[in-house]
């Protein structure tokens, strides 16, 4: 084989990534990269107080690298990118989904590969949708309000064992969650794109079909979205499925925002049809200050950052290097993406 040319494209990293993967093997040459458009300014900012200045400045080298590319680890990529990277055989997200490369042709039947590091967010989302529902089943936030106003209030405590959560998705993240959930004696209930009569998966006490979803969410204390966004779950909560949910039941959103109809969201909140939710994605990114979210006392608002793992770099960085010797190899990859179905 000859040399196998990567652009590490992500602006997560450093150029020391180059080096770990170029200990894959002699026949791999590498380059760090990175692509920054305004969203990823916006979205480094929000972990870097504002100083991207360095990360600006490399832009460049992206456009001067790509053409010799056959494979791109990175995350957002230029709408011509196929056109751009005329060598590319193989995409790897950096994240575990890839709707950011919706628009670019990758998601598409095009002869370039794609796979993502889904699996490495799946624990660490779910404890945060384990917090969430300690946290609403104890009143911490009450609890915490509290504490800042110096009061000595005592607040009565649910408890989760016996409680029923509906899973909506079985991925890695979905089924991390059902794991978790499953720990406290909860009921699992789950809902899949693919069903099989009968099938037993592990954690979860009964799967329901799709077009049975709402016949579940009418028997969950709490509802947790986990499914990737495809042209088939974009606004697949509206309120027609708010309305089915048992009343009082605790909504959990770990998936994308676009996933949910937000106004519906927004009046079920407000009517008291649901208790209260946990938000870690939303359709505008960041959350905009003006946004009826913020001021909900029975919302807790996260920054999309359940899954912001402090050595998530390194373990992607690993997952990459591991599916490059397969590559190399002539294996098959772990955790393609179907292109079409964006999943």
């Amino acid at each position: 084989m000859d040399k196998v040319n990567v652009l590490i494209a992500h602006y997560f990293g450093s150029p020391a990534d180059a080096d770990v993967i170029a200990s894959v093997d002699s026949r791999v040459d590498v380059v760090y990269a990175p692509y920054v458009d305004a969203g990823a300014l916006e979205f480094m900012r929000s972990y870097r107080g504002g100083d991207v200045k360095a990360v600006e400045e490399d832009t460049g080298e992206f456009h001067r690298r790509v053409g010799e590319a056959e494979v791109i680890f990175g995350t957002g990529l230029p709408e011509n990118i196929l056109k751009l990277a005329p060598k590319l055989k193989w995409v790897h997200a950096y994240a575990a989904g890839v709707d950011s490369l919706a628009g670019t042709g990758l998601l598409e039947n095009n002869g370039v590969t794609l796979t993502s590091s889904k699996g490495i967010n799946g624990p660490p989302i779910a404890e945060f949708c384990l917090m969430f529902m300690l946290m609403n089943e104890k009143d911490m936030v009450k609890r915490i309000g509290a504490q800042a106003r110096r009061e000595w209030t005592r607040y009565s405590n649910g408890l989760l064992a016996g409680k029923t959560v509906g899973v909506i998705g079985l991925g890695t993240i979905g089924s991390s969650v059902a794991q978790c959930a499953a720990a406290c004696d909860m009921r699992v209930l789950a809902a899949r794109r693919t069903y099989v009569a009968g099938e037993g998966i592990p954690n979860v006490d009964q799967v329901f079909p799709s077009h049975r979803l709402n016949d579940m969410l009418a028997e969950c204390d709490y509802v947790v979205v986990a499914v990737s966004l495809t042209g088939e779950t974009r606004g697949m909560i509206g309120r027609a499925q708010f309305d089915a949910m048992k009343p009082g039941a605790f909504f959990i959103n770990v998936s994308r925002g676009e996933v949910v109809d937000e106004a519906a969201l927004l009046d079920a909140l407000k009517s008291g049809r649901l208790s209260g939710a946990a938000l870690d994605v939303f359709t505008q990114e960041p959350l905009p200050d003006d946004s009826e979210f913020w001021g909900l006392p029975n919302v807790i608002v996260t920054p999309h950052n359940t899954g912001g793992l402090d050595d998530y770099n390194d373990r992607a960085t690993w997952f990459f290097c591991e599916n490059l010797r397969r590559y190399l190899g002539g294996q098959p990859l772990e955790s393609t993406i179907d292109p079409v179905k964006g999943y």
